[in-house]
């Protein structure tokens, strides 16, 4: 079964970083030297630093694009610019956007799962190749940063949209946090702790399988590092 869970997340102060519009950014594959430094230039809280941290010529084993970004990362949680939520939460998340004309808006939302190997009999399906830099690269930011710095994107099969109107429910006419991206894409969201809520979804989601639609390398690279961890003795599974 697909195992979700609530989880408490680390986010932006906005007392800090003052909108959410100068601190996002896009997958880290996508990101091209030039876009890197408009989003380094944007705020010096951007998530950039974190996951893609620019190369230096002086880079070394001890300091590195790596290194940095877990300073940067433990700097931000110091100064409280980066706070975790009191309450474990199941996060609805809205993307308006506009492909030739028309406005569309997807619908979904954050949640931790429970990692699984593909193909053994499990309910977490991938639908392409993956390729040994990459994963090296991000496992190590894993092993620096010890934090998963950006979500995958998957689906799952829900013709009646049960589950997300469920939660959309739930938050009602309640006001997002709101960033616009680079593209234009308004990402809205806004956290669930309604723990029937949390119950009702969890429990739908559990027979439902989960197909990988972006995030490959990361997820792939997840199951590795969950492996380092476990075989040092930092993880039990239960």
């Amino acid at each position: 079964m697909a195992e979700i869970r609530a989880f408490r997340a680390f986010r932006y102060d906005l007392g800090q970083v003052g909108t959410l519009s100068d601190v996002v950014a896009p997958p880290y594959d996508v990101i091209d030297p030039a876009l890197q430094q408009t989003l380094y230039d944007r705020s010096p809280h951007n998530v950039i630093r974190l996951i893609l941290n620019k190369e230096e010529p002086a880079d070394n084993e001890k300091n590195n694009r790596y290194t940095r970004a877990a300073a940067c990362l433990r700097e931000m949680q110091r100064q409280g610019v980066l706070l975790q939520d009191s309450a474990r939460a199941l996060y609805v998340y809205h993307q308006d956007f506009e492909v030739e004309g028309r406005r569309y808006t997807r619908r979904g939302f954050l949640t931790r799962v429970r990692l699984e190997p593909f193909g053994q009999g499990g309910k977490i399906y991938p639908h392409e190749e993956t390729m040994p830099g990459p994963k090296a690269d991000r496992l190590k930011l894993f092993r620096a940063t010890a934090m998963n710095l950006s979500p995958i994107l998957a689906l799952y099969p829900d013709e009646e949209s049960t589950i997300q109107n469920k939660l959309d429910a739930v938050v009602g006419r309640a006001l997002p946090l709101e960033a616009t991206d680079h593209l234009g894409v308004v990402n809205r969201f806004w956290p669930v702790t309604d723990q029937h809520a949390v119950s009702a979804v969890t429990g739908l989601m559990g027979p439902r399988p989960v197909f990988i639609a972006d995030g490959h390398h990361r997820y792939e690279t997840a199951l590795r590092y969950l492996e380092e961890r476990r075989q040092a003795g930092d993880v039990r599974d239960h």
